[in-house]
């Protein structure tokens, strides 16, 4: 479709006001991130924070190829298909995201084989669950402003402050080598979809679904970043608990091995 002067001038205006919307959102600019600089968290902070953040590492790709399977039309399945090369490691050695985030799990100290054994807190399993239901059951822009804007304009901001946070934790920089990468591949994934949404952003209904999927996103991102919060303070109280003594933090809590075995996402035929 061939947009006149005035349609894309409206839609770049849109997607500029809604980057700056997200750029601005509690869950970017959470507590936990933004004070990593002035009151630095411990490498212990860190191990459970790698713990809490794996399994959105390792569903991400899933969420996209589901959404894939839903695009209306090449152009918007391109720039899927080309953040999925990404994800499945064309830019970072062969090795997909989630193999490179094990290795930072490792230097903060958990034991390889682990990584998916780890009780999760709930708002970490509604992240997820959100996502999926967002996959398969929205409309598809909602999908895309959820794992477009919602995602690729958050991260790179959100990531900069978890690094800064990192190396004043004393993480080398081969240790936190997929935080760094985010960075720069973010940064691209952000301008191809900005091009990739440009068509869709002329009509005011299209606008809305966009926004909705990315504020569904970021609102879901902000309660992940209390959880870890949460789950952060509990880990800690429960390490200087006096010998013997019980804690039931983790009671009821699902690990990502679970989830799998529990969990069966597909994508359905409706007539």
């Amino acid at each position: 479709m061939s947009l006149t002067i005035e349609q894309e001038q409206g839609a770049r205006k849109f997607l500029s006001d809604l980057r700056e919307e997200i750029r601005n959102h509690a869950g970017v600019g959470h507590s936990i991130l933004g004070r990593m600089k002035t009151d630095p968290r411990s490498r212990f902070d860190f191990k459970v924070l790698a713990g809490q953040h794996f399994p959105l590492v390792g569903n991400f790709t899933r969420y996209m190829e589901l959404l894939l399977l839903n695009a209306p039309d090449s152009e918007a399945k391109c720039w899927l298909a080309k953040v999925l090369v990404d994800e499945y490691g064309e830019r970072s050695d062969g090795e997909d995201h989630a193999e490179h985030y094990k290795k930072f799990m490792h230097a903060a100290g958990h034991n390889p084989g682990d990584e998916d054994c780890i009780p999760l807190h709930p708002e970490v399993v509604s992240f997820i669950r959100e996502h999926y239901r967002i996959s398969t059951e929205e409309p598809f822009l909602v999908g895309l402003g959820a794992l477009g804007p919602g995602h690729e304009w958050s991260i790179p901001a959100m990531f900069e402050l978890a690094v800064g946070g990192l190396r004043k934790a004393g993480f080398a920089e081969s240790e936190i080598a997929y935080w760094t990468m985010h960075l720069d591949q973010d940064a691209d994934h952000g301008a191809w979809l900005e091009e990739a949404l440009v068509k869709y952003c002329v009509e005011d209904g299209n606008r809305e679904l966009i926004r909705k999927g990315a504020l569904l996103s970021l609102d879901a991102r902000e309660r992940f970043w209390w959880g870890v919060t949460d789950k952060i303070v509990a880990e800690s109280t429960r390490r200087n608990l006096p010998p013997g003594t019980s804690a039931t933090s983790e009671q009821g809590q699902l690990t990502l091995r679970e989830l799998r075995k529990t969990w069966h996402i597909e994508a359905r035929l409706k007539e």
